[in-house]
């Protein structure tokens, strides 16, 4: 059964698509960055469940490459991005 794996690669799409979007809205949304962060982060997490469970097939690897390309890409594009978020949440608190 391969659960954890396609699990893992719905949470990436669905962090490619909320970068996705808030690269296309005018302002900058701190929300749908760090949803699409959460996003990312939960389908990195299920994919290295996927790995210790030994599940078939290899989307397992395909979702911990799409984490590593996003990041790289998110770093080469926006690079403060991560500042952003992590000033949003300080202020929240």
């Amino acid at each position: 059964m391969k659960l954890f794996s396609i699990w893992s690669i719905i949470f990436i799409f669905l962090s490619l698509l909320s970068f996705g979007l808030n690269m296309l809205l005018e302002v900058y949304f701190e929300p749908i960055a760090l949803i699409a962060g959460i996003f990312l982060l939960i389908g990195f997490i299920l994919s290295f469940i996927a790995i210790t469970k030994k599940e078939d097939g290899k989307i397992k690897f395909i979702s911990i490459a799409s984490f590593f390309i996003i990041l790289f890409l998110l770093t080469w594009f926006e690079p403060f991005q991560v500042v952003r978020i992590m000033t949003w949440l300080k202020n929240i608190s």
